[in-house]
């Protein structure tokens, strides 16, 4: 069985299908509120928890002490552990981008006319008419500049997606139908041993350039690359000794560094 990622529109009902999918192939559902529980594991505060919704940066700013980086980091970081436990459901959190390259990934995005939308808001949700389009169109042009601004990538662009369903065409249990065969069939493999261990040195290169810029090292001339879990080559140049200090420092913290290869230069702004 392989992993799963589904994005949807606004309104196109799928976190519901995320649910029903997760549930009838006997996966584990991994939404905003386990990637928040992954994020507290890694060290980030609670209270800045409601960072990792997919806000452009002048949300989050405010909430990670004007880092944005510290927030793409953590939500890389959380969203290749999740996928390294293997054979999950993803929703959102620009994990059809981040695991795009792995062929044992199952990428579905469900897609429905605004119009349609904002009917749903207005039917089932009790909204006014003016209030629903005005939702509508605020959350789509929100998930596109996040999307644009993490990743400078469009949010609908097809080549992220092996699958786009509209639930305008489809019903919902069918497009579950749909999902579940092809989740099954011999055309997706499960993820390799080595696959997973690739996702797994992602998330620790992604969780050691948090630690870094969350204590004020400047990562611009920083090279990280975990060669395997747990083995670490750092390399690079910072502006002065206080710097190459925290680096180490920083490293120390980390439960799931082995050994960890430290090549740091400082060479000062002045020259």
């Amino acid at each position: 069985m392989p992993l799963i990622t589904i994005s949807q529109d606004y309104g196109s009902h799928g976190y519901y299908v995320a649910q029903r999918v997760a549930q009838e192939l006997q996966l584990e559902l991994h939404d905003d509120e386990t990637l928040r529980q992954a994020a507290v594991k890694m060290g980030v505060e609670k209270e800045n928890l409601d960072a990792l919704k997919e806000q452009v940066p002048g949300f989050f700013d405010r909430l990670m002490g004007y880092k944005p980086d510290v927030y793409l980091n953590v939500l890389q970081s959380v969203v290749y552990t999740m996928a390294s436990k293997n054979n999950g459901v993803i929703v959102g959190h620009g994990s059809q981008l981040l695991l795009k390259d792995f062929g044992c990934a199952l990428h579905i995005r469900i897609i429905t006319p605004a119009d349609k939308r904002i009917r749903y808001f207005i039917e089932e949700k009790g909204l006014d008419e003016e209030v629903a389009t005005k939702l509508v169109q605020e959350k789509d042009q929100e998930f596109k500049n996040f999307f644009r601004y993490a990743f400078n990538m469009d949010i609908n662009d097809p080549l992220l997606y092996d699958l786009v369903l509209n639930t305008d065409k489809i019903g919902i249990e069918t497009l579950i139908s749909h999902i579940i065969q092809l989740a099954k069939s011999d055309d997706i493999s499960e993820c390799s041993i080595d696959a997973l261990a690739i996702m797994k040195c992602r998330a620790l290169e992604m969780k050691i350039r948090e630690k870094l810029i969350q204590s004020d090292v400047t990562t611009k001339g920083i090279k990280i690359k975990v060669t395997e879990p747990g083995n670490i080559l750092i390399h690079g140049v910072v502006y002065d000794e206080v710097e190459q200090q925290r680096i180490g420092a920083v490293l120390d913290t980390i439960a799931e560094l082995d050994n960890a290869k430290v090549n740091i230069a400082v060479a000062p702004k002045d020259g």
